[in-house]
């Protein structure tokens, strides 16, 4: 049974968490839980010369609980501003073949951008990014196709333009993958 916990570390709204689920299941025919408490955003993550959170520490503490609470995937989501060596910001990020990723929403957030808050646009930008991150730990590479939900997204214009789905070459090696599952 392919079975994914959400992770909530942070200030993150009940609503979020519940349509992340709700498209993981729809998406990946998983079970899906969201864990009962947030975790305290972890202040050793914390890089003060950039003002972010670096991302992998995330990573590591989403693997840690799939190993303890036994999850085949955990997706951490959280409401800072993460980075990764070598890029201004991330939206997400997961080891390839791994089972923990993470997906903040900080920058997914329309009001960053000019644009009055949209909890729906905040909500669909989420779940294509926890998809997209989800695919990661199955060992799915960027996409070149530009509505594929595996397309990598250097703004947020790109994340908008594709969709939750996957492209059917990805989506036949998801289906491939999830067949150890049943």
């Amino acid at each position: 049974m392919f079975k994914i916990l959400v992770l909530p570390i942070g200030n993150i709204q009940r609503k979020i968490l519940e349509d992340i689920c709700t498209a993981l299941k729809e998406v990946y025919t998983a079970v899906c839980e969201i864990y009962s408490e947030s975790l305290p955003v972890p202040e050793e993550a914390y890089v003060p010369e950039r003002k972010q959170y670096l991302a992998s520490y995330f990573v590591s503490i989403a693997e840690e609980y799939a190993k303890k609470l036994n999850f085949t995937r955990v997706i951490a989501i959280t409401d800072v501003n993460l980075f990764v060596p070598g890029l201004n910001f991330v939206f997400g990020q997961a080891n390839l073949h791994g089972r923990g990723a993470v997906v903040s929403f900080f920058m997914l957030r329309p009001e960053v951008y000019g644009d009055p808050p949209n909890m729906e646009l905040l909500s669909e930008r989420i779940i294509k990014t926890v998809i997209h991150e989800i695919g990661h730990t199955f060992g799915l590479g960027h996409c070149s196709n530009p509505r594929c939900v595996m397309k990598f997204s250097n703004h947020v214009g790109e994340t908008d333009f594709k969709t939750k789905n996957f492209c059917l070459a990805c989506r036949k090696k998801i289906e491939h993958l999830l067949k150890q599952y049943v």
